[in-house]
């Protein structure tokens, strides 16, 4: 494994971040106006906080001793039921970059 991080890795970070963020200003939108009534906005701002974290951890330094954001991932594609079209397509995109051969050689475990 190599030190440097691949650049699609990057952009899964990136997408992570901003996507969490997005997701908690839906649910608060949601929430707000539909007088809490719909209840998806509780997933919608529990996603959020995971992309967030996630996102974080990923672009920080110890980025190999985490595992592939691939749940996460999931997570927002499923987050349309909340009216989140943004997360949808950046779940979509995520996965599809988690499919890099570079992504996949960085979260390997190295034999020893």
């Amino acid at each position: 494994m190599s030190d440097v991080k691949p650049g699609a890795l990057q952009a899964i970070a990136i997408m992570q971040l901003v996507g969490g963020i997005i997701a908690i200003l839906v649910s608060i939108t949601v929430a707000l106006s539909t007088f809490f009534i719909y209840i998806p906005w509780i997933y919608s701002l529990v996603v959020g906080i995971l992309c967030v974290v996630k996102g974080a951890q990923l672009l920080g330094s110890n980025a190999h001793l985490q595992s592939a954001p691939k749940t996460n991932a999931i997570l927002q594609i499923i987050n349309i039921i909340a009216c989140d079209w943004v997360n949808l397509i950046l779940g979509i995109i995520c996965l599809v970059l988690m499919n890099n051969p570079e992504v996949k050689a960085y979260f390997e475990p190295v034999d020893e």
